[in-house]
């Protein structure tokens, strides 16, 4: 076939087209034959297969492409879980993910969640007038003292007027002075405990007259850490406890005196117990160095009471969080707080043995009383019996008293507890 004889189809085949248009509008104008109708069917029937060629590729590319797509390779977390299983597994990540960064910021902030200074709201602008009508006739009195680095640090000293004081005949004999210093828990504001301390004092007066046929000023001391209520600097472990040693030497420096037989009695509620605990230790053993050195004496140390003690970080998170299920309970091993009095005393005993076997005679270590509360919701009710049988396992002299139907902060308010505790007190700054 020739150029010419391939043009001339072509050329029909479109004429054929549009003769078909053509045709249409001329057979319902005119009519026409039967075959000249078909005529135009074949020609757009050629028209079409001329025109749809490259369909049977464009769709071999489409499926080409799809299983392209169908063949690409799954992760390793989509291969090992069922596709069923994977909202579950999202939802149990996203869990997971959540209580990471938890525990995350409760080790990050534990400083901030163990010392309370700021609970109540506003507890750090108490006033001890707002208290004033709950403690008569106690009078309390704000003083300023300043810590081993030189944070300054507040207390409260609470006394009962005394009207007339019988001065000794003989002067060889000393005027008893009885102060107690009072370490209070981890949360809230020295004013806030006031009218129990107060409460206690008045028991002390009343109970003395009884017991005791000498005078004895008896004086309650209590200290603000740092960070609590006008107290400047933050609450810190290390900080704490140079601010505790700074004030057990602030009470023997103050209340001491030539015609003065001074006995103090350390008294820690909570969280306080075991920074009165180690206080205690620390302080026995600048005392045996400094009387050994250059003879200075400070005060001795009649007793130590420990009112809902503290084991140990470890016990106030599981009392905190008693579900097994919960992580939060399970991270003591990051907390660099590491309040514990089951250590303290054995420091104390080993401060007992390394003592006694020098030249001088054996110290004695102050009794201890122990405080608990039966229905205590912040420490485990296991704590006080284990930490007794520490107490007695060192050698130590221990005595415990658990007050029924009391929760954390009632053992002093119940009469039962509040007795008990001024009895230990009066025992033990009476034999001398």
């Amino acid at each position: 076939m020739s150029r010419k004889d391939g043009d001339t189809k072509d050329t029909k085949d479109i004429k054929d087209v549009y003769g078909h248009r053509a045709g249409r509008h001329a057979s319902v104008n005119v009519g026409t034959s039967h075959s000249s109708r078909l005529r135009p069917l074949e020609g757009l029937h050629r028209y079409i297969h001329i025109n749809t060629r490259k369909r049977p590729v464009l769709n071999q590319i489409r499926s080409t492409s799809w299983q392209r797509k169908s063949q690409q390779p799954r992760s390793l977390v989509t291969d090992s879980i069922p596709p069923i299983l994977i909202p579950p597994a999202i939802f149990l990540g996203l869990l997971l993910g959540l209580w990471t960064w938890k525990c995350f910021w409760i080790v990050v902030l534990q400083n901030k969640l163990l010392y309370l200074s700021w609970l109540p709201p506003f507890s750090r602008s108490d006033k001890i007038s707002e208290y004033e009508a709950e403690c008569k006739p106690v009078q309390w009195k704000e003083k300023q003292i300043r810590s081993l680095d030189g944070t300054k640090l507040a207390v409260c000293e609470g006394q009962i007027p005394v009207e007339h004081s019988r001065k000794p005949v003989d002067p060889t004999t000393k005027i008893k002075s009885v102060v107690i210093c009072y370490f209070q828990g981890n949360g809230g504001s020295t004013p806030l405990r006031l009218p129990l301390l107060s409460q206690v004092l008045r028991t002390i007066s009343s109970m003395s007259k009884t017991t005791t046929s000498d005078e004895t000023t008896f004086t309650i001391v209590a200290l603000s850490y740092r960070g609590y209520w006008t107290s400047s600097g933050r609450p810190t472990q290390s900080g704490i406890e140079l601010d505790a040693q700074a004030f057990l030497n602030w009470v023997s420096e103050t209340y001491s005196s030539p015609e003065t037989d001074l006995q103090v009695v350390l008294w820690g509620h909570s969280l306080g117990s075991s920074i009165a605990s180690s206080a205690l230790s620390t302080y026995l053993s600048h005392r045996g160095a400094e009387r050994a050195t250059d003879g200075t004496k400070l005060a001795p140390i009649s007793g130590l009471i420990m009112e809902a003690p503290t084991s140990n970080i470890k016990d106030m998170l599981i009392s905190l969080y008693p579900q097994r299920w919960l992580p939060y309970r399970y991270l003591w091993p990051f907390s660099w707080n590491t309040w514990c009095n089951a250590t303290a005393l054995a420091r104390l005993a080993d401060w007992q043995d390394q003592v006694s076997h020098n030249n001088h005679p054996p110290p004695s270590i102050p009794p201890i009383f122990i405080l608990s509360a039966e229905k205590d919701e912040v420490i485990p009710s296991y704590v006080a019996g284990e930490l007794e049988q520490k107490a007695r396992d060192l050698g130590l002299v221990v005595s415990r008293k658990e007050v029924l139907g009391a929760m954390h902060t009632e053992g002093p308010m119940k009469a039962d507890g509040r007795e008990a505790l001024v009895r230990f007190i009066l025992e033990n700054t009476s034999r001398r």
